[in-house]
């Protein structure tokens, strides 16, 4: 059943009035900035003293995530010339603006103090309502969206429009109403035809259109830095799913509120079998599997007000029987004190947990939060604040680090700094995360190739300083699109050669996703050892937890192996030729420990085809792992 039209003049009670009063003021008390948001405010510091939309002023990369709030906060800091103060208004305005928004296109009074109601329950939404995140800004555009989305009277330009604006304040956030204006696009083309319909998608879309195209000619890429240096981990899918699924859960003990409401919003469009409902909370269910697949995130809650709010965007235009705005506001307190409001849970602990994700506004509460400010406290007030001041006044020319933000924005534009997690970094975001058992999601450290710290600060077209010369070679390409002459011929013909993947072959993966391998010859691995040695004797050869390559005869067709192991670890075979990857094998761990022969078929691929090497993956057992030696057997 489609669903009715919405009212879309709704004048609020006062009772809806005072629900946004409060809503507002929670909002302000918890406001607060991020580390992350300063690694866009840097590139705003610069753009605005004229060096350029840059990080480090000597390469043109894209280092922020959101182009569209990038340019709202640069409006601001163009006027104000403050970030700390002017970051928090620009998101209080904007929160200011969605919830407003909210109101106007809610259903009836009580379904707008209903929903008020709920954004005052949720720790996350109340959290990233400042920051200095995309957040505010997002909730915006969704409102905005659903609003005439549900009411059926706008264009399908302007919906295109509200959903381009909303992938250019973040891409991925086009999932949550890629399927309702799917919807729209249908039904424009069967009442108006495909070229009427071509064209009212290609207007709404300019503005993302017009991005991308300046995206690819002035960064050389169409996508963000952070996202080739998040999604280029090397990781194992089924590890980075599984870390998603935590971060869902973790949310979930958290802040139970932004996961019920999306759930319950998801239910009422199900059971009222309205259509355009349905298909926003399509949106929201794919969404939510997006942030899963790609391991969630270190913040908490951060990637969930988004369904978060497309759900209370759905109660507040829904059929439900909330027309009471008095009604409204008597299921919705005892329901908060049922839930613990998160005010009465906030977490003051400086600390990550076991997982990874963290209550970032409580890790920064002290330094970056507004409740700290005083007119003798000069805000952010945290140490790396003062690591980046001292690196101006000693005029420091290079520094390496792993939290750049704050630090990089007050180190201000004079300093060349390379991001070891490669956020900021165009080399090291385009190398796999180097080899971690407890890594942690969005904080993928890498390897800094030999001498490329120096070298990375260098002019362009000075000599490449770095041992591994096929890397050489690919730095050379990608700093001809990043630092070349923009109109150059040359630079645009490598810009699409890298995009292309063309000289992705240059990069040896293996090589910097696990730089403590080790690497043995045949010989050196043949040597015998005597059984039930220890796992550390003499001639045994010690395996880091990175493992070990093996290189054996070129075309070696040996059917089985027998290999000598430290007997309680398990070991996985992995058998190439190359790079590639011909088959593996597992032995699991024996009863006892001490040195121990095993014997193991060889994959029939490996077998048939020939391979040169194998590597040895260690797991279990007591980390303590080696091989005494090999046989192979024809």
């Amino acid at each position: 059943m489609e669903q009715p039209q919405v009212v879309s003049a709704v004048r609020p009670k006062w009772l809806a009035i005072g629900a946004v009063v409060v809503l507002l003021g929670l909002a302000l008390r918890v406001s607060w900035v991020t580390e992350d948001a300063y690694i866009t405010l840097r590139t705003v510091d610069n753009w605005i003293h004229g060096y350029g939309l840059r990080w480090n002023i000597n390469e043109r990369v894209q280092s922020y995530t959101h182009p569209l709030w990038m340019l709202l906060l640069s409006a601001g800091y163009l006027v104000t010339r403050e970030a700390f103060y002017t970051t928090i208004a620009i998101g209080m305005l904007t929160t200011t603006a969605a919830v407003l928004t909210l109101v106007h296109f809610a259903r009836t009074a009580g379904h707008a103090v209903a929903a008020v109601v709920l954004l005052t329950l949720s720790h996350g939404f109340l959290d990233f309502s400042t920051s200095g995140l995309e957040n505010p800004l997002s909730h915006l555009l969704l409102i905005v969206f659903v609003g005439l989305y549900a009411a059926r009277e706008a264009p399908l330009w302007k919906l295109a429009l509200t959903a381009a604006l909303l992938a250019c304040n973040r891409i991925d956030a086009i999932l949550v109403v890629a399927p309702a204006l799917a919807h729209a696009s249908w039904l424009e083309l069967e009442a108006v035809g495909p070229k009427p319909t071509l064209r009212s998608l290609a207007l709404g879309f300019s503005p993302l259109i017009a991005w991308e195209l300046f995206s690819i000619f002035y960064y050389g890429f169409p996508f963000p830095n952070t996202a080739y240096a998040k999604l280029n981990t090397g990781l194992p899918r089924i590890e980075v799913i599984a870390q998603g699924l935590v971060y869902w859960s973790n949310t979930l003990s958290w802040d139970l509120v932004l996961h019920l409401v999306a759930l319950a919003a998801v239910a009422v469009a199900l059971v009222q079998r309205q259509r355009r409902n349905m298909l926003l909370a399509l949106g929201i269910v794919l969404y939510t599997l997006y942030v899963i697949n790609i391991g969630g995130d270190f913040m908490q809650g951060r990637f969930f007000t988004i369904p978060f709010f497309t759900g209370v965007c759905l109660i507040a235009i829904s059929e439900l029987p909330l027309e009471d705005p008095l009604r409204a506001l008597m299921v919705g307190l005892p329901l908060g004190f049922l839930l613990v409001h998160p005010l009465a849970q906030e977490k003051l602990q400086h600390g990550y947990l076991v997982s990874g994700v963290a209550d970032e506004r409580a890790v920064y509460r002290d330094d970056m939060s507004l409740v700290m400010s005083s007119r003798t406290r000069a805000l952010p007030s945290h140490g790396w604040a003062r690591e980046g001041l001292g690196l101006q006044a000693r005029e420091e020319k290079l520094y390496l680090h792993q939290n750049v933000g704050v630090m990089g924005f007050f180190a201000g534009p004079t300093v060349h700094i390379v991001d070891a997690l490669a956020l900021t970094d165009p080399l090291l975001a385009r190398l796999p995360m180097r080899h971690q058992d407890d890594w942690r999601v969005g904080h993928y450290l890498r390897k800094i190739p030999s001498g490329y710290l120096e070298y990375s600060n260098q002019e362009l077209g000075a000599p490449c300083t770095m041992r591994d010369k096929r890397l050489c070679e690919y730095y050379g390409h990608l700093r001809e699109v990043i630092s070349g002459p923009l109109f150059s011929f040359s630079r645009l013909r490598t810009l699409v050669a890298l995009n292309l993947g063309m000289y992705d072959s240059l990069i040896d993966r293996e090589k910097y996703r696990l730089p403590a391998q080790r690497q043995a010859s045949f010989e050196e691995a043949s040597e015998p050892v005597k059984e039930l040695s220890q796992w550390d004797a003499t001639g045994t050869l010690v395996i880091a937890k990175e493992g070990m390559r093996v290189d054996v005869p070129k075309g070696t067709h040996a059917r089985s192996m027998e290999l000598c192991f430290d007997g309680n670890d398990g070991y996985v075979l992995e058998f190439r030729s190359g790079n590639k990857v011909l088959g593996t094998v597992d032995s699991t761990a024996l009863e006892a420990g001490l040195m121990r022969t095993r014997r193991i078929e060889i994959p029939e691929a490996a077998h048939s085809g020939g391979f040169d090497n194998f590597v040895v993956r260690p797991y279990g057992g007591d980390n303590m792992y080696s091989l005494g030696y090999l046989r192979l057997h024809d």
